[in-house]
């Protein structure tokens, strides 16, 4: 995963470097899930240099203003979609929003590290208590739990497997492994991130 800032006037080559951002599956994925859905996707992919109104983000994608203003406030309360207010010729308020790309990096940070905690648990338990699990998939047991049910399944009665620790262990580690790049990679930009949401409305 190789993830950089890009926003009005910011770090870098701004189409180049969010283009990086929407290329990763697992930040897309993300963002889908933060922002309601693929229209968050849809939307971010819009910004480039300029701040956008729902209005013009509706007319670009041919999306419903309301379905464009659920998504940006999705996104406004995770902090990533910011917006300013200005008034109009008729004295009205017009509200211009933009993508706060760094905090969709230290999301994915926040999201890697309870990843990262959770597999270093399942590999310690892992380490020191053999599991049992049903053949028809129902689930996984402990030892202890497992002998109390004279080893069979609590659901369907099947006769209940002792699993290779050592081969979930492997898998585990692999995974373990593959977070901590992704975190060391995201830990090593985002001290070089800088951030110009200064008048933005963020959270």
């Amino acid at each position: 995963m190789c993830i950089y800032l890009c926003s009005t006037n910011l770090y870098g080559d701004v189409v180049n470097l969010k283009n990086e951002i929407l290329a990763d599956k697992s930040t897309v994925m993300f963002i889908e899930l933060i922002g309601g859905g693929p229209l968050a996707v849809e939307i971010i992919k819009l910004f480039n240099k300029n701040s956008l109104s729902p209005e013009q983000i509706s007319k670009k994608l041919h999306e419903k203003i309301t379905n464009v203003r659920s998504t940006l406030n999705s996104l406004h309360y995770r902090g990533v979609a910011c917006y300013r207010k200005e008034r109009d010729a008729t004295n009205m308020y017009q509200f211009y929003w933009d993508i706060k790309y760094k905090k969709i990096v230290e999301l994915m940070l926040e999201k890697l590290a309870e990843e990262l905690k959770d597999v270093n648990g399942a590999v310690y338990n892992c380490e020191t208590h053999d599991y049992f699990a049903c053949p028809k998939n129902c689930g996984e047991l402990l030892f202890e739990i497992a002998a109390a049910y004279d080893f069979k399944c609590p659901n369907c009665n099947s006769k209940l497997n002792v699993i290779n620790s050592k081969a979930k262990i492997d898998l585990l580690k692999k995974k373990k492994k593959k977070i901590g790049s992704m975190i060391d990679k995201l830990d090593g930009l985002i001290d070089k991130m800088k951030d110009n949401t200064k008048g933005y409305v963020c959270e």
